[in-house]
C-alpha cells in the first residue's frame, strides 16, 4: 500500500517514513503545501498524512480542495496544534482523523491500520476469487479446483492487485507504483515480465482466468469461455 506524507520537517517524515517502510508500505514524501496537493491530486494513494503548517500552502486549504476535487483518499491531520476548534475544523472538512505533535509512532501506526481496515475491508479479504481461481493471501496459495501451487514475492503481489482490480483496467504505471513503489526505479517492462511469469502459472494450474493486455494501458482479467 502507498501513503503520501505531506510534512516540512524532515527528521519527522524521515522518521515515520522509516516506521512505515518496516510495515512494508510504498512512502512519499512532499514538504511543501503545493508540491503535497499536486502529488495527492495527479497519483493514488491507499492513505494521505497531512501536516497542518505547511510552507506556501497549508493543510486545512489542501484538505478542502482534495476533498473538492472529490479525492476519496483517508486523510490523517499531524500538527502541534491541539485546540478543539482546529480539530473540528479539519474534521468537518473530510479528515479521518487528527493527531496532535508529538505522537509516537505506534500510535500513529494503530490509526493508520484502523483507517485502512475500515476503509478496504482488510480484515474480511482472506481469499480473493476470479473465475475458477482463487488466491489464498494468508498462505500464499493460488488454487483452480484441484491443483494449487505456492506464489510468492512479486508475482503473489500483482496477482493480488489484478485480483483487488478485477472488474477495471490495472494501468502499468499503478501496478508499477504499488507493487515496486513510488521511490523504485523498476520500469514499465518489469510488470510485463511478471506478468508473462503469472500467465506461466495460470496456465500449469490449468485456469481459464487469462491476463488480458489492454493496448497502451495495462492489464485486466478475464475468463476464457468453452
Amino acid at each position: 500500500m502507498n501513503i503520501l506524507i505531506i510534512e516540512d520537517e524532515y527528521s519527522l517524515a524521515d522518521a515515520i517514513a522509516e516506521t512505515l517502510k518496516k510495515e512494508k508500505f510504498n512512502v512519499n514524501i512532499k514538504t511543501n503545501g503545493e508540491e503535497g496537493e499536486d502529488e495527492a491530486l495527479t497519483s493514488n494513494y491507499d492513505l494521505i498524512l497531512l501536516d497542518v503548517m505547511l510552507p506556501i500552502k497549508n493543510g486545512f486549504e489542501i484538505l478542502k480542495n482534495l476533498r473538492e476535487a472529490k479525492i476519496k483518499t483517508p486523510i490523517i491531520m499531524l500538527t502541534a496544534k491541539s485546540e478543539i476548534e482546529d480539530k473540528l475544523n479539519g474534521l468537518e472538512n473530510g479528515a479521518d482523523d487528527y493527531i496532535t505533535k508529538p505522537f509516537s509512532t505506534r500510535e500513529l501506526m494503530a490509526r493508520i491500520k484502523i483507517i485502512l481496515k475500515r476503509i478496504n475491508n482488510i480484515e474480511e479479504i482472506d481469499v480473493f476469487k476470479f473465475g475458477d481461481l482463487e488466491l489464498d493471501v494468508k498462505n500464499a496459495k493460488v488454487k483452480c479446483r484441484e491443483n494449487e501451487i505456492q506464489i510468492s514475492g512479486k508475482e503473489f503481489e500483482l496477482l493480488e492487485q489484478l485480483l483487488v482490480n478485477k472488474n477495471q483496467i490495472s494501468t502499468r504505471e499503478n501496478l508499477a507504483q504499488r507493487i515496486w513503489g513510488y521511490e523504485s526505479e523498476a520500469e514499465y517492462n518489469n510488470v510485463e515480465v511478471y506478468v508473462t511469469f503469472l500467465r506461466r502459472k495460470l496456465n500449469l494450474l490449468q485456469s481459464k482466468v487469462r491476463i488480458k493486455a489492454v493496448r497502451g494501458i495495462g492489464y485486466k482479467l478475464e475468463e476464457e469461455n468453452d
